[in-house]
C-alpha cells in the first residue's frame, strides 16, 4: 500500500507492507538507507486515525508499546486500520 510516513513537518514517501507478523514501511526513494520502519504486530499497543491540520481523515497512527508513535498517510485508513486491528488483536 502506497504511503507517506508523517513526523509533523516532513513527508517521506514509501510502502506499507503488511506481512504475517509483521507490518514494514519501505521507501520509495532511499532503497538504500538504514532508515527502516518493521514493527512486530505484537508490538504495537493501540492503532488510532490522525487528522492533518485538523481537516480531513487520512492518516493513521501506529503506537508501539514502548511509545514509540508513527503516522502514516494513506488513501484508504479505514481499511488498513481494520487490518491492523485483526493482525494485533485490537478490537477497540
Amino acid at each position: 500500500m502506497q504511503a507517506i510516513l508523517w513526523d509533523g513537518q516532513k513527508q517521506i514517501n514509501g510502502e506499507l507492507i503488511l506481512e504475517k507478523s509483521r507490518i514494514k514501511f519501505r521507501l520509495a526513494d532511499f532503497c538504500d538507507t538504514d532508515l527502516v520502519f518493521d514493527l512486530a504486530y505484537g508490538e504495537i499497543a493501540r492503532v488510532a486515525y490522525h487528522k492533518l491540520y485538523q481537516l480531513q481523515l487520512s492518516g493513521l497512527e501506529i503506537i508501539s508499546k514502548n511509545n514509540r508513535r508513527n503516522v502514516f498517510v494513506v488513501d484508504k485508513p479505514i481499511e488498513l486500520k481494520s487490518a491492523l486491528q485483526v493482525r494485533c488483536g485490537l478490537y477497540t
